[in-house]
């Protein structure tokens, strides 16, 4: 089968900083922040903080981020899978506020940007970050290119867990100490969750358009309800991770602080499962976000208190 829109013909017209800047889904970029910021602060109770390391560590990410979107705006046009009326794309391709072409470069130049600060990193750590940035970029472009178009298939929960959360969580910590902590590791548990259920909330929301064009994210692939209810399971498990690595000895006590934001995640949770609206979904995308941010900065202030006081 023939991409839908394989090769666009719009003539390319200068796009304003402002249409950029919408494509980016800057909404979004607050994924980057949670798992950086802890990442670092379990750095920091070890003992070690570089502040350059951490800022090139940032923005390579974000670039990333960034890249990641824009790929996913053109492929998701390409494929047909996103159309004028599509709820999860900005629609500037539709608009003719960007030609597919510039969509495109804005991803490319996204990851160089993300490559040579990769490469500043290099030199700053080790040439083991080859590896975090080829695992990264990897997930990120295939995430909805081909031949493994990851979202697609229903793999993208995964996926975001790992890249996320995971690698974004210890690499930062690894940047700053470069060795393996399985107190890194649980710190990454509690924000991989919380990232994946942006992306479950986002998957809720697209569930009739995904159907339409036989996109198999997990909603699409065992129901609406399966989606809802996952959406509870990946907010309540972050708190349970926490409180179980703060009593095995993993994380310090003080990281139970986290409970602190349950009230949000309690809100969303019943807004969601009680949800026959869509605009709940829409609504229940930007409180995850939000709760996701908050948690990560919670979880940061948490250990750096306990850095400090060494409890």
């Amino acid at each position: 089968m023939k991409d839908a829109h394989a090769f666009p013909t719009q003539n390319a017209q200068p796009a304003s900083w402002k249409i950029w800047v919408k494509t980016s889904r800057p909404m979004t970029l607050t994924a980057t922040v949670s798992p950086l910021l802890v990442g670092t602060a379990v750095a920091g109770y070890e003992g070690t903080f570089h502040i350059v390391t951490f800022l090139v560590t940032f923005f390579s990410c974000l670039f990333l981020q960034i890249g990641t979107n824009y790929f996913n705006e053109y492929f998701d046009y390409r494929y047909g899978l996103d159309h004028a009326g599509s709820l999860g794309a900005s629609t500037v391709i539709f608009r003719k506020e960007m030609t597919a072409g510039q969509v495109l470069s804005g991803g490319i130049v996204s990851f160089a940007l993300a490559v040579l600060l990769g490469v500043v990193l290099i030199f700053l750590v080790s040439p083991v970050i080859i590896l975090f940035g080829l695992s990264g970029m990897g997930i990120a472009y295939f995430y909805s290119a081909r031949p493994f178009k990851f979202a697609s298939r229903g793999l993208g929960d995964v996926l975001v867990y790992i890249a996320m959360g995971f690698l974004m969580t210890w690499g930062s910590y690894y940047v700053q100490i470069p060795h393996w902590s399985w107190r890194a590791f649980a710190a990454s548990v509690p924000v991989g969750f919380l990232v994946t259920a942006i992306l479950n909330m986002n998957n809720v929301r697209d569930y009739q358009d995904d159907l339409a064009v036989n996109k198999k994210t997990l909603p699409v692939r065992f129901g609406l309800k399966f989606g809802q209810r996952f959406h509870a399971v990946l907010l309540m498990a972050p708190y349970l991770a926490t409180t179980l690595f703060a009593v095995a000895g993993l994380l310090p006590p003080l990281t139970i602080a986290v409970w602190l934001t349950f009230p949000l995640a309690w809100l969303n949770v019943q807004a969601v499962l009680n949800a026959t609206d869509r605009k709940v979904f829409i609504d229940g995308i930007k409180e995850t976000s939000r709760l996701h941010l908050l948690f990560g900065v919670v979880l940061a202030l948490s250990l750096m208190v306990a850095t400090v006081l060494r409890w």
